[in-house]
């Protein structure tokens, strides 16, 4: 389902356009190419118009029974919006040429999402020998585009190194999202600006991009990146979200509520963005707002048959902060029944609740309970410092951010921001001073969300600790 943008705006497909949309208003039935039907098709459905791509298509399976684009197209709105395996092979049976590219595809697509990766694998290797020769790049290509679009990233690997096309834009932005999917951020980054040197004006690549630097934690230039997309295209949602996340992650509440209230505006049925608004409505102290946001995203990620467990412990949060244990700790209890429930991560939101309303003892069981789950995970102990010193026992938290950082002293390691927060509400302003230098070295992002609220907002985090040191010995110089 990706679009032709450049078709779309052409004269060609606009006289298409025109032409079929007039048919429905005189009420005559037209005759269209099966081609032609399914570019509308996804034209609607590129603009959010879900029900008139789905019109267009059902009108198309009317006019050309056994069609494969009308059908393929059916069968991966099944399969990727409704999560509807079965419905999705019904299409794919009443396609007439089984041996079609895209009919080849969508079996494979359908072998996956049934967790038969291998068979998908197997499959689309065996029907290699019956493509004709001329289409076999393509083919390549094409079958390892499908696997990293799901994520697998080994397999779409193999896939790539059938192909010899490695001039080819196409290969190598298949190579730029395979380093991504294995975590070699470097070097996804470094063939997505090979990419954007000749091609300076894809939206596509400035979001990878963004992307790319985002998961490297070099979060300003993921924002940067963000707003060359948007600069393209304003209403390009993959670009706002990138943008909202990453100042989001820098503590920016306020700014990033803007760009996730535009992605809602452009995607309002889109559970996660209502949920994204309630988190900075909650960061800014809007909890009842953040509530009635959060409850949103709950019923919208139900009717889309999407996990909820994240929502509900924002829910819980939430219903925590205004003083609603009860509530809280209910939604907790929901999260645990969900198929994708991380127990251990809602046993320390449990923990954090049962803390943040004076039960301290049920708190340390909770917190003890996901410790030695995971044998005593040094993620988890992080979470739950985070939870002791957000709670307001910053001497606790101290020791345990302590313990993490003294064992975690890298660049780009967490938990040393964290610690200078400690040392700031504690009031010691010489280890806080020693401390927050190494924060703004090790990890400005993280440096900016803990301790940015103390600094002039434009202020960069690794000039947090001149800025402190400069103002405190102004206020040296004052008292003298």
């Amino acid at each position: 389902m990706d679009n032709n943008k450049k078709y779309f705006d052409s004269p060609e497909f606009g006289r298409l356009l025109q032409r079929y949309e007039r048919s429905l208003q005189i009420g005559k039935d037209e005759y269209f190419e099966s081609d032609e039907l399914s570019d509308l098709a996804e034209y609607y459905y590129d603009k959010k118009d879900k029900p008139k791509a789905e019109y267009v298509l059902d009108y198309a399976m009317h006019l050309h029974p056994g069609a494969v684009l009308p059908l393929v197209f059916k069968a991966r709105i099944a399969l990727i919006d409704e999560k509807n395996i079965e419905k999705a092979r019904y299409y794919a049976s009443l396609i007439s040429d089984v041996y079609d590219i895209d009919c080849l595809y969508l079996k494979a697509e359908i072998l996956i999402a049934e967790d038969k990766v291998n068979d998908a694998d197997q499959f689309l290797r065996n029907a290699l020998d019956n493509i004709d020769e001329d289409d076999v790049p393509d083919y390549v290509l094409d079958v390892a585009t499908i696997f990293i679009d799901y994520g697998l990233a080994d397999i779409a690997a193999e896939w790539l190194d059938m192909s010899d096309e490695d001039d080819l834009q196409d290969y190598r932005e298949i190579k730029a999202r395979i380093a991504f999917a294995k975590g070699d951020y470097e070097k996804s980054e470094k063939l997505f600006e090979q990419l954007l040197d000749e091609d300076p004006y894809s939206g596509r690549y400035w979001n990878s991009l963004a992307s790319t630097q985002f998961m490297g934690n070099r979060i300003n230039d993921s924002i940067t990146s963000s707003e060359y997309s948007i600069a393209i295209n304003p209403n390009d949602e993959e670009a706002l979200l990138n943008k909202a996340n990453g100042l989001f992650s820098l503590g920016n509440f306020k700014e990033a509520l803007k760009f996730y209230e535009r992605f809602h505006q452009l995607c309002p049925d889109e559970g996660a963005a209502t949920m994204f608004i309630g988190n900075c409505l909650l960061n800014i102290g809007k909890t009842e707002e953040a509530l009635k946001y959060y409850k949103e995203a709950l019923e919208a990620l139900k009717k889309q048959n999407l996990g909820t467990t994240e929502v509900l412990q924002c829910l819980a949060f939430t219903y925590s902060q205004l003083n609603q244990p009860d509530e809280a700790l209910a939604c907790v209890d929901e999260a645990m029944k969900q198929p994708d429930a991380n127990k251990d991560e809602i046993t320390i939101v449990k923990g954090h609740i049962q803390l943040e309303n004076g039960h301290v003892k049920e708190a340390i069981r909770s917190f003890l309970s996901a410790l030695q789950s995971t044998s005593f995970s040094h993620d988890i102990f992080f979470r739950i410092a985070i939870s002791v010193y957000d709670c307001g026992y910053p001497a606790i938290a101290y020791r345990m951010f302590k313990s993490y950082t003294d064992m975690h002293n890298n660049q780009g390691d967490e938990g040393m921001a964290y610690l200078a927060a400690c040392l700031k509400t504690l009031n010691k302003k010489a280890e806080y001073i020693e401390c927050l230098k190494t924060a703004c070295l090790r990890n400005p992002a993280e440096t900016k969300k803990v301790l940015g609220e103390f600094y002039p907002e434009t202020l960069d985090p690794k000039d947090y600790y001149d800025y402190e040191v400069r103002h405190t010995s102004e206020g040296h110089n004052k008292l003298k």
